[in-house]
């Protein structure tokens, strides 16, 4: 209990845990170590809904956008197009990702929230590494394991933070 509460580093060291690739608490941009929910497998795609936001059915981003005229939804322009790893395709009736080149950016399922989900097989990544100086910006955190499972009593997450710990009592520089 003590070493949790008070560890005996030279210098702090700061930890955040993120639900899910969003980043609502900002876990990949500025702690030393981060958590962040992911999925392993294949995004669930549910081309009945997906023809749903093509055919103005649905409205994207879940209406969030609704309070303006923004014209018809162009899942080509709107999604596809802006996906960093450029794993999706939309032949015209039906839209395919490739699970492999995808970095789990959230895109696809923020602006399509009936049509995608994550995948079954849950777990989180784990980055290290991040910092946020008030001059240069926040320094996202390098990707240390790109998945761990996540299961009570969370063995895997904890061997990983402490040999972090064991390492950072060793070198951290004090301030």
């Amino acid at each position: 209990q003590d070493e949790l509460h008070r560890p005996a580093f030279p210098y702090k060291f700061k930890s955040k845990f993120d639900g899910c690739p969003n980043g609502c608490v900002c876990a990949m941009a500025r702690p030393d170590f981060a958590v962040v929910g992911t999925w392993k497998d294949d995004i669930k795609i549910d081309q009945d809904a997906v023809k749903g936001y093509v055919g103005g059915e649905f409205a994207p981003n879940a209406g969030a956008h609704s309070g303006r005229d923004w014209g018809k939804f162009d899942i080509q322009k709107e999604v596809v197009d802006l996906c960093p790893s450029k794993c999706m395709k939309w032949d015209g009736s039906k839209l395919s990702i490739k699970t492999a080149d995808c970095v789990r950016c959230m895109h696809c399922i923020n602006t399509m929230p009936r049509a995608l989900r994550i995948g079954d097989e849950r777990g989180a990544s784990i980055l290290v590494g991040a910092k946020a100086p008030v001059v240069d910006g926040s320094q996202m955190g390098s990707l240390l394991v790109p998945f761990v499972s996540c299961e009570a009593p969370y063995d895997d997450v904890k061997e990983v933070i402490e040999k972090i710990w064991d390492w950072w009592m060793e070198e951290g520089k004090n301030r």
